[in-house]
């Protein structure tokens, strides 16, 4: 298992967003069809259909062998982890080159929702290689936990640093910015933990500090309760 490298490309209509998706995400589950949002998406779509540069991939180390800065709320969802999985995955660059071009164009709905599908994108890309690693895990007799990435659950965006010397060889095009931004932009790093009894726990959005953080977002609220 240590130091197995996995890489998986895709294409966008393996992994695009559906209407659905998209609506849940930028809180706007409107069914009218001439409603801004739907007309948008429509618009967009088509002219994503070719992208081909959607890839992703991770590199499997011993926990104990790979410090990383986890801060408190990660390593302790990293507890029981005998080996980490290291991932990396983008959806490419034409979801900043399009979004760019509509922002010239005074089109700024449509810039916002190219830039909302590239995000949904990369994480669904980033859920079907998830799920190769725990059918692969499972069948090392290991479970995995959820993923966690730098700048969210509390850890530090500089942690990227770190993460990618580790990563450097793995073949996914994607690179670091000297302050830690990913490149393309619609990119996705972190780790996965494996071990005999980690747990895939949901995200504890409640006590994360990060108000703009993707789960946060695509995860429904908790009905509050009366008293």
């Amino acid at each position: 298992m240590v130091g197995y490298t996995h890489i998986s490309r895709f294409t966008f209509e393996e992994v695009c967003p559906d209407l659905q998706e998209l609506q849940l995400f930028l809180k706007a589950a409107e069914t009218d069809e001439d409603y801004p949002v739907n007309v948008a998406y429509r618009e967009i779509m088509p002219l994503l259909a070719d992208n081909s540069d959607i890839a992703g991939g991770y590199l499997i180390r011993k926990a104990h062998d790979t410090p990383l800065e986890l801060g408190a709320q990660v390593q302790g969802y990293m507890r029981g982890a005998s080996h980490l999985a290291l991932f990396v995955g983008t959806a490419g660059q034409v979801f900043s080159r399009l979004s760019e071009q509509y922002n010239k164009e005074g089109a700024y709905l449509e810039a916002f929702v190219a830039d909302a599908i590239g995000s949904l994108t990369v994480e669904n890309a980033m859920n079907k290689i998830q799920a190769q690693l725990e059918t692969f895990a499972n069948k090392n007799g290991k479970q995995i936990t959820n993923r966690y990435s730098p700048g969210y659950c509390n850890w530090a965006l500089s942690g990227q640093r770190a993460l990618f010397e580790y990563m450097s060889t793995v073949p996914v095009n994607v690179t670091l910015t000297d302050s830690c931004l990913m490149l393309p932009i619609k990119s996705v790093s972190g780790i996965i933990g494996i071990g005999g009894t980690v747990k895939k726990r949901e995200y504890a959005c409640q006590i994360c500090k990060n108000k703009d953080c993707i789960y946060r977002k695509l995860i429904p609220p908790t009905p509050s309760r009366g008293l």
